[in-house]
């Protein structure tokens, strides 16, 4: 078995997710498809992060698996796959990687962004959330500095209920640019929608003056409680540690 590891960007807005989906158009679907020039024969193709819907990618790892060595070297392999790719999908990289590696089961953390901006412009919409509210930022501050750490989020645990929903967020940062509030989240894994749920509950949180106990108890699920959702626009998944 030979395996390499790309890395992927992309923009999100035009696709339903990362993963293969029956008569949905994906991100993987469409590499995949472009790969299956190359491959005549069966290979695997797997994606770190199950991006959702809308969801964009600087550093999305992706595994290949092959019964044979590429024929050419990665750096012209991989532009021969940009060619067949669409301009919203580009291959950063693509290295030849021991053969235990797999893309989602060897990553040891993610770092996702979620970008906010105050006021509207057509020309970015597509990558951040565009509110016509205030957010207090020490606020914000407040909220980033206790959402760090392991927590249980059974309570908002909407996805596959064969993955563990404790989650260590070893990196919590909001930080503010101008107009923009830029929240950054690193986690050992993440649950369906987790990055969003937190954001949308920090915002919620911040734009209703709550006090920071209120958004304590959603942490630890003191209080029962319907969760605020953040589109998925704004979000971007940074990076994937090994």
């Amino acid at each position: 078995m030979y395996v390499y590891r790309l890395t992927i960007s992309y923009d999100g807005t035009d696709y339903s997710g990362w993963q293969i989906q029956k008569n949905r158009r994906t991100v993987q679907g469409v590499i995949q498809t472009a790969l299956k020039r190359f491959f005549p024969y069966n290979f695997k193709f797997i994606g770190a992060s199950r991006t959702d819907r809308g969801v964009h990618a600087e550093g999305q790892v992706a595994s290949l698996h092959l019964k044979e060595p590429l024929k050419i070297e990665p750096e012209r392999f991989k532009r021969a796959l940009n060619s067949m790719l669409p301009g919203d999908i580009f291959i950063k990289t693509i290295e030849e990687v021991s053969p235990d590696f797999h893309a989602r089961f060897s990553a040891k953390g993610k770092l996702y962004r979620y970008t906010i901006k105050k006021g509207k412009n057509p020309f970015t919409s597509r990558y951040e959330w565009q509110i016509e509210f205030d957010l207090d930022f020490k606020h914000l501050l407040q909220l980033a500095r206790i959402t760090k750490g392991k927590h249980d989020f059974s309570h908002i645990h909407i996805g596959d209920r064969n993955v563990s929903p404790v989650v260590n967020l070893f990196y919590t940062q909001v930080e503010k640019s101008g107009d923009r509030y830029i929240f950054y989240i690193a986690g050992d894994r993440f649950t369906y929608k987790l990055v969003r749920i937190i954001v949308g509950e920090m915002v919620y949180n911040t734009r209703k003056g709550m006090s920071i106990n209120d958004y304590y108890d959603f942490l630890n699920r003191k209080k029962p409680k319907n969760f605020h959702i953040a589109p998925p626009n704004g979000l971007c998944l940074v990076n994937v540690f090994y």
